[in-house]
């Protein structure tokens, strides 16, 4: 298989948690990275972990689309979470791949891209753009983040209770950001997966009342599950700054969770990393350490 190696990548989104974990890995296999940034001390704090270049702007001004893709062989497309623009992002910026004579463009996508929620089906609309572009691509869509949890860890081990705002019986195939990042390095190697959809699902499907139970193992102390109403959350995110329109999506999305999840196949992740894939009870481990280890 040809590789990447020397060939410079650019990762958009690449200050949140999805870009740096896709960085890493690609920093591991010796990927040079152009890094899309809006905020100086991100590209500053990307620039120390080994990126090659940062490009300072914001996503949705049109005319920096070509600079970005200008000189990448190519591009890795995170769009920001719910982003209300997310369908005509990727399409400016895959019609700016074609212009510059980008040779991938992977866009990461969600898992289930097709379900009644609207961020997913901005996803769809993408994916179907990509496809129909001529560009080789590769599609990933993740599951849901076992790193969720991160946000709320605190308030789990100062109240002994794992809150979300949907069922505790409602299941998710959690994967862990580290298997997303290795997956998504994989794929912008070389050739040899152009033109493939991958579903990355984690290895269990977990309901929260399970992660719970796995949290209180590995703290060895007392953790159940709770549903926090669905209005209670919503106005503690509008109180936190979200706006309508992103509490709308939150407001559809844990919606869909409480009556179906979102469960997928753990089989295509574990082939393409040739592993098996990190637990979820891993996850928690390494969590409950870095807790121990910082101090008071």
């Amino acid at each position: 298989m040809a590789t990447s190696k020397g060939e410079l990548v650019l990762v958009t989104g690449a200050a949140g948690r999805t870009g740096r974990a896709c960085i890493a890995a690609l920093l591991r296999q010796g990927t040079p990275i152009r890094a899309l940034v809006r905020r100086p001390e991100a590209a500053a704090d990307l620039q120390k972990l080994g990126v090659a270049e940062t490009l300072l702007g914001d996503l949705t001004d049109a005319d920096l689309w070509d600079e970005a893709t200008r000189g990448v062989t190519r591009v890795l497309h995170i769009c920001p979470p719910m982003h209300p623009q997310e369908t005509d992002l990727a399409k400016g910026l895959i019609d700016a791949s074609k212009r510059t004579g980008v040779k991938q463009f992977v866009l990461y996508s969600v898992l289930h891209p097709s379900i009644d929620v609207p961020h997913h089906r901005r996803k769809l609309v993408a994916e179907e753009y990509l496809i129909n572009s001529g560009l080789p691509y590769t599609i990933l869509q993740p599951g849901r983040y076992m790193a969720h949890l991160l946000p709320i860890w605190r308030a789990v081990l100062e109240t002994g209770v794992h809150a979300m705002p949907f069922s505790v019986t409602s299941k998710f195939s959690l994967v862990h950001l580290d298997d997303l990042g290795a997956a998504a390095a994989l794929v912008l190697q070389g050739d040899a997966h152009h033109f493939a959809t991958y579903q990355l699902a984690g290895p269990q499907a977990l309901s929260m009342t399970q992660c719970a139970a796995t949290i209180a193992d590995v703290l060895g102390r007392d953790i159940r599950a709770d549903h926090i109403p669905l209005d209670v959350f919503l106005e503690r995110a509008r109180a936190a700054g979200a706006n309508e329109q992103r509490l709308n999506v939150m407001k559809v999305m844990n919606l869909h969770y409480d009556h179906h999840g979102l469960v997928g196949n753990p089989n295509v992740l574990r082939w393409l990393l040739g592993r098996d894939l990190k637990t979820y009870k891993d996850y928690v481990e390494d969590l409950a350490d870095q807790s121990a280890a910082r101090p008071n």
